[in-house]
């Protein structure tokens, strides 16, 4: 723990360093020094607004897990980052850097988070009682997907009754302080307790009177909730939940986008429910992570290849749309590009919780296999499908049929497609290896890094 909390320090000085002024530009006219001091970062109002613009700034953390773990699921065929080869065949090392890297970086965003919290816990000079609660809860609902990240990356969280979950903190750490993993049962239970306070967020508004999505709000937090209730199996709480956001949404005027390529062609899509914020082509979040030259992995191109009519592979990789070195189309890099202002992390979307809706019909206590499909049908429209497409679909192939529509949807995005094998090898024995989805099934989740385990003796290594 030394080596990552010396990390920490000299990345954060304590807690808040924001080196870039593009997560904020246009958003609230916020110029934000390069360093503010732990105990006095929050005095007034504006300087509570940059400290909790700073979280959000902590996910344009640079890391290479994204093309790790796309080697991993298949969906990128090569790529020349240090230590991601080794996902690919999952001989994955405890000193892999790809592996302290991403720890490093998450445990970074919680300690900005439970900084801000810490600093808020008092009255503020110009800032409003309302508007301290709401800051508070975007601390809550990043640090709940800070740890909801982790806990999937190097917990067992498949499994409720398992020991290995991660290292919970809700204080800004600032020494060395020795403490044990919780159990997963006690991390979702942390997750959902801090997504529960972020429901009642407002969405926000750019000063055009745009909804600003690149900030926490109830939508989201209500997402993600859905997406922590389908990991930890609470199938009945997540279909309600996923329910909850669709309706939710279209009261808000906010629906599938018609077209499946103007997702990432614009920050206003109304299918983003939360992506890191950036304003230019040059400060993009995540284009310069990917390197797609090799074109797309063996596992995208042989879920593609079952379905010939689908559109979004097709668009993903149509050549003479891309630009900036055979860049996948989901992330344009390119200053000349005028419909791109930039890119993005997608890492709620509104297409998601239909998915989930559509598997936990199946999974939940009394499975419901026409909700599935209903709840599947406007995926499968708007990717070119037959209107009877899902009404095709036999009963014992629904739950295969939504882990591929999820993949085809989400491809090269978060990793859910990774986490959706692992889920789908624990509940219904999915050999992923034999059907040639996976060239290595060992490890299903990250090492704890070797130097967080050195620096603390009570943190044990995954099994």
């Amino acid at each position: 723990m030394k080596k990552y909390i010396k990390y920490c320090l000299m990345a954060g000085m304590f807690s808040f360093t924001f080196a870039s002024c593009s997560l904020l530009g246009p958003i609230d006219d916020i110029h934000p020094e390069n360093v503010l001091d732990d105990e006095t970062v929050i005095t007034d109002a504006r300087s509570a607004a940059i400290a909790v613009n700073g979280i959000y700034d902590g996910w344009r953390s640079k890391s290479s897990i994204y093309n790790a773990m796309f080697l991993r699921t298949g969906v990128m065929q090569s790529s020349t980052v240090s230590g991601a080869r080794s996902f690919m065949n999952g001989d994955i090392q405890d000193n892999n850097v790809i592996v302290e890297e991403t720890y490093i970086y998450l445990y970074y965003i919680i300690n900005q988070a439970n900084s801000v919290l810490k600093a808020l816990d008092k009255d503020v000079k110009g800032l409003s009682a309302e508007d301290n609660l709401n800051y508070q809860k975007e601390a809550k609902f990043n640090r709940a997907m800070a740890n909801f990240m982790l806990l999937r990356l190097y917990g067992e969280f498949w499994s409720l009754d398992s020991q290995y979950g991660i290292v919970l903190n809700d204080e800004p750490v600032r020494d060395n302080v020795s403490k044990k993993r919780s159990t997963v049962r006690e991390c979702y239970t942390a997750i959902l307790s801090d997504l529960s306070e972020a429901e009642t967020l407002p969405v926000k508004l750019t000063s055009s009177g745009m909804r600003a999505m690149y900030y926490g709000n109830g939508l989201s937090a209500e997402a993600l909730k859905a997406k922590v209730l389908l990991s930890m199996g609470d199938f009945d709480m997540a279909y309600q939940t996923a329910d909850e956001v669709i309706t939710k949404c279209k009261d808000q005027g906010i629906v599938l986008e018609p077209v499946y390529g103007d997702i990432f062609s614009s920050f206003q899509s109304t299918d983003l429910l939360f992506y890191p914020y950036t304003m230019n082509t040059q400060q993009t979040v995540a284009g310069y992570r990917y390197d797609w030259s090799a074109g797309a992995g063996s596992t995208l191109k042989k879920i593609a290849a079952l379905y010939p009519e689908d559109t979004r592979y097709k668009w993903a990789f149509d050549a003479e749309h891309m630009v900036s070195s055979y860049r996948m189309n989901k992330y344009q890099m390119d200053d000349n590009v005028d419909k791109v202002p930039g890119n993005s992390l997608y890492m709620l979307r509104l297409s998601e919780m239909y998915l989930v809706k559509a598997e936990a019909a199946v999974r939940k206590t009394s499975p419901d296999l026409g909700a599935a499909r209903e709840a599947l049908r406007p995926i499968t429209d708007r990717a070119g499908f037959a209107a009877d497409f899902v009404d095709k679909i036999a009963d014992k192939d629904m739950l295969m049929a939504v882990f591929c529509q999820k993949y085809l949807e989400l491809f090269g995005e978060n990793f859910e497609d990774w986490f959706d094998m692992v889920r789908y090898n624990k509940l219904d024995g999915v050999d992923w290896v034999k059907m040639g989805y996976v060239s290595a099934w060992t490890k299903l989740i990250l090492p704890i890094p070797r130097a967080a385990i050195a620096g603390n003796d009570l943190l044990v290594q995954n099994p």
